[in-house]
């Protein structure tokens, strides 16, 4: 297959994605990518990985997990509108991201969510399933305080909505070294 149909073929995936995001499709195909670029990051590390029915909230997430919606690790990917780059966001699933000190950190207002094309055009992953690993696109991390706070442990989705990874607090922060910093209420 020659580069120009590859592209094409490429293109129709992500639309096909797309539509069916949009139509709240249950049973959209997942792409392996970010999943396989975490488990590379995370080699040598110690985990445990859960196989599970495709989840769309944190709520659900932390349910099928049997854990705390505390432990999870929300990752939202914002669009820096100014500077038209991206950053990853990641905090305690029950928190709520605070426009306000996020905006004073990065430094200006222009800053919005990612648009689901947006997300999976930059990770290969459904929104929602985005791992809390910015490092693995070559974006900027950052991540709440209240992450650190919860626990020893942190459980979230790793690129796709059916597996989830479980592994030591510390072990993230030394993996990824983001930015810890306030940005939830």
């Amino acid at each position: 297959m020659d580069q120009n149909n590859q592209t094409k073929e490429q293109s129709q995936q992500k639309e096909e994605v797309m539509t069916n995001i949009e139509q709240g499709d249950e049973n959209i195909k997942e792409d392996n990518y970010s999943c396989d670029l975490v488990f590379k990051l995370l080699n040598g590390i110690k985990f445990t990985t859960l196989d599970h029915k495709p989840c769309k909230t944190s709520e659900e997430s932390a349910q099928v997990r049997g854990v705390s919606l505390d432990s999870g690790a929300k990752a939202m990917l914002l669009k820096d509108k100014q500077n038209i780059t991206f950053i990853l966001a990641v905090m305690s699933a029950s928190k709520k991201l605070s426009w306000k000190l996020i905006r004073g950190i990065v430094g200006h207002k222009k800053l919005d969510l990612a648009k689901p094309e947006e997300v999976y055009s930059l990770t290969k992953c459904i929104p929602g399933a985005v791992p809390p690993f910015g490092s693995i696109w070559g974006i900027k991390t950052l991540t709440d305080q209240s992450l650190l706070d919860q626990g020893d442990v942190i459980n979230f989705n790793c690129g796709l909505r059916t597996k989830s990874i479980s592994m030591k607090t510390e072990d993230y922060l030394n993996v990824e070294k983001p930015q810890v910093c306030q940005f939830t209420e």
